[in-house]
C-alpha cells in the first residue's frame, strides 16, 4: 500500500502479489497465516499479543474499566489494505507494510468489517489510512484515553492532546472520512475496545491457511 495508489483499485489478488520483504523465518516456522484472500481493503484487524509488553497490558487494564473482556483484550488496531497489506500507527509513526509480524503465532487476531459500507467506500477507507503514512504517533492521546476510561467515560478533550495519531484513531478517522461515525466521542479518545464493540461493524470469521498453500496459489 502506498500513498500514491488509486483508492478505487486497492484490492490485489493473492496470486498477483509479490512480497516486498519476503516471508520472515518465524512465520514460515509457524506455518499458518490468515488467508490473504479473506482480507479486503478497509477491514480492521484487532490484535492481542499472547505475552503483551508493558504498554499493551496497560491499555488492556484501562479498557477493562468500561469494557467486557471480549473487547478490552485488544490493544492494537490495524487497517487492512487487502491481502497481506496493512497500515498501522506504531510508536515510530504510521507505516504501510505487510502483515507478517502478526503471523508468527504470538498474537490473537480479530477481523471486523463495516456492515453498511460498499466495496468502493471500504477501498477509500484503506486509501485514506494510507495517506497518513509517516504521521507521528500520538503518545499524549494514550494519556487522554487513560483518564477518560478511569474517569468513568468522561470523553471531553483534556490537556493530553497530540497532533500525532494512535492506532485506533487511524481507523476511526478513515471511517469518518467515508461517512461512518463509529462512536460519538473525540477521535483522539477512541481505543481498540471501541472498535471491537462497535455495532456498525461485524466480525469476519478468521480463515487460516498454511504458508505452503499460499505459495501454491502464486
Amino acid at each position: 500500500m502506498s500513498e500514491n495508489l488509486n483508492h478505487e483499485d486497492v484490492n490485489v489478488r493473492t496470486s498477483e502479489l509479490t512480497f516486498d520483504r519476503g516471508i520472515p523465518k518465524a512465520v514460515r516456522s509457524h506455518g499458518r497465516i490468515i488467508d490473504p484472500d479473506l482480507l479486503e481493503p478497509g477491514d480492521l484487524l484487532l490484535v492481542c499479543k499472547k505475552q503483551p509488553v508493558w504498554i499493551s497490558r496497560k491499555i488492556q487494564q484501562y479498557q477493562e474499566e468500561m469494557f467486557s473482556p471480549e473487547h478490552s483484550c485488544w490493544h492494537h488496531a490495524i487497517v487492512s489494505g487487502g491481502g497481506v497489506e496493512i497500515c498501522e500507527a506504531m510508536s515510530t509513526g504510521v507505516r504501510a507494510c505487510e502483515y507478517w509480524n502478526y503471523m508468527n503465532g504470538s498474537y490473537e487476531l480479530k477481523v471486523r468489517r463495516l456492515k453498511s459500507a460498499t466495496a468502493a467506500q471500504r477501498n477509500r477507507l484503506a486509501y485514506y489510512a494510507a495517506t497518513m503514512v509517516k504521521t507521528r504517533y500520538g503518545f499524549l492521546n494514550i494519556l487522554g484515553i487513560r483518564d477518560a476510561l478511569l474517569g468513568g467515560g468522561n470523553w471531553r478533550r483534556t490537556i493530553f492532546r497530540s497532533q500525532g495519531i494512535i492506532c485506533s484513531q487511524l481507523y476511526f478517522e478513515a471511517c469518518m472520512r467515508i461517512g461512518f461515525l463509529l462512536v460519538s466521542i473525540p477521535q483522539d479518545r477512541v481505543c481498540p475496545a471501541h472498535l471491537s464493540a462497535s455495532a456498525q461493524m461485524e466480525d469476519i470469521p478468521v480463515r487460516w491457511i498454511s504458508v505452503s498453500d499460499l505459495f501454491a496459489r502464486r
